[in-house]
């Protein structure tokens, strides 16, 4: 049987009351770059997975002074000190003139909202130079490791530090970055950005040689590892004009039910979901294969918490995350993409990615309108409501009613037996 349709005029009186209160809940980024985390999305952040705050380190202003992210200091002093020998510079020669340094100061500024509390002059100085330092030192070495042997002590705290690094309130201007870089003398013709793609992508499930050509001056790390992953092509982009409920999303058992396959798809990014009633093999929603685990969780997290802040056709995260809170709906529904290596991870980080999921949900509104989704949604809609996936559906059930009667008659013929033999 179908699920249960609700009703469409209560669910948009509903749908515009959530849209007013998210709008008054979103503060207006205005000209800053550097966004502090949403309010109506701090409700998502959990202790067990810590999206919001920095477990190791902290980077920017936001949570500068943690008592807690103190003892990784040492190594970011111990990576300013290599950065320095790196610019032929000796230690406690100063890498920038007091007026360069000034102007960093001031071009950081304006990255960040008016109304936080910034560090002192003098403070403001030492976090740029050694948050910044630290950062471009990391991606210099581990491009130089590649082709050697040999591993950190703290290696073991890597795909920790990169969660630190992709949270929303622990960013550094990527113009500033690219300044420091520039001082690097590294003369390997390799750009920042592809330095710092190569070590963020390899705890993700996504290539590190992806094309970035299509990245324009990000604002800082999140957003830069975000761009990408976002689509490449065109059509995959383009935005739908359609009506809010127009299309409606089914989870992975009522697909399946309705003779829908679900595939695991090589992709660039996990956002290249596809479903194409004509295509080979037919009726295939095919998903790039996705981690279950903490890092994963941060990442998915803070870029919806970033793309609140883009126009509604940008927000791919967004999109995403719903399309899969809709899918998985059922520990079932789980298990079966576990089965075609479409989830991949421990069984002890299932629930927990799981509500992660719910959570968004609930707090984010989806529309259709501006989903870069809009097509597979409404090839998945059309085939649903046909003819043809309603009578898969009543088959499934007068299955598994024939099955559960051929089980009882078994039961019944056993106790028959034993009650006649005694």
């Amino acid at each position: 049987m179908d699920p249960q349709v609700p009703d469409v005029a209560l669910l948009v009186a509903n749908l515009e009351r959530q849209i007013d209160r998210q709008r008054q809940q979103t503060p207006d980024p205005g000209t800053y770059t550097m966004y502090l985390f949403p309010d109506f999305l701090v409700g998502v952040d959990n202790d067990s997975i810590q999206c919001r705050s920095p477990k190791l380190a902290s980077f920017g202003p936001y949570h500068r002074g943690n008592e807690d992210l103190r003892p990784f200091e040492v190594h970011k002093k111990s990576f300013l000190s290599k950065f320095l020998s790196r610019t032929g510079r000796q230690e406690g020669e100063q890498l920038v003139s007091p007026e360069k340094l000034q102007e960093l100061k001031e071009e950081t500024k304006r990255c960040y909202p008016q109304n936080i509390d910034m560090p002192s002059d003098d403070d403001l100085g030492n976090m740029i130079l050694l948050d910044g330092c630290f950062m471009v030192e990391l991606f210099l070495q581990y491009e130089e490791r590649q082709h050697k042997e040999g591993t950190d002590e703290w290696q073991r705290f890597v795909p920790t530090l990169i969660a630190d690094l992709l949270k929303l309130e622990n960013q550094l201007p990527f113009v500033i970055l690219e300044k420091l870089f520039e001082l690097s003398n590294f003369g390997q013709g390799a750009t920042l950005t592809t330095l710092a793609l190569r070590f963020l992508k390899q705890v993700f499930c996504s290539p590190s040689d992806v094309d970035n050509s299509q990245i324009e001056n990000p604002k800082h790390l999140l957003d830069l590892f975000r761009s990408s992953l976002l689509p490449s092509t065109e059509e995959e982009a383009r935005q739908g004009n359609h009506s809010l409920w127009e299309y409606s999303i089914q989870s992975v058992k009522h697909l399946r039910n309705s003779g829908i396959t679900v595939r695991q798809k090589t992709a660039k990014s996990l956002l290249e979901i596809d479903f194409r009633k004509l295509q080979i093999p037919p009726l295939a929603l095919k998903i790039p294969p996705f981690p279950i685990d903490d890092v994963t969780s941060t990442i998915l997290v803070n870029c919806v918490a970033l793309e609140q802040y883009l126009p509604n056709r940008h927000r791919h995260f967004t999109s995403y995350v719903c399309f899969m809170n809709y899918l998985l709906k059922q520990p079932e529904d789980v298990e079966f993409l576990r089965s075609v290596d479409i989830i991949r991870g421990p069984y002890r980080d299932e629930m927990r990615f799981i509500n992660m999921l719910n959570n968004l949900g609930i707090n984010l509104i989806f529309s259709v309108r501006g989903c870069y989704l809009w097509k597979q949604l409404r090839e998945i809609h059309s085939y649903y409501n046909s003819c043809w996936a309603s009578i898969r559906r009543n088959l499934v059930t007068y299955n598994s009613i024939m099955l559960y009667c051929s089980i009882l008659q078994i039961v019944v013929a056993i106790l028959s037996w034993f009650i006649s033999g005694n």
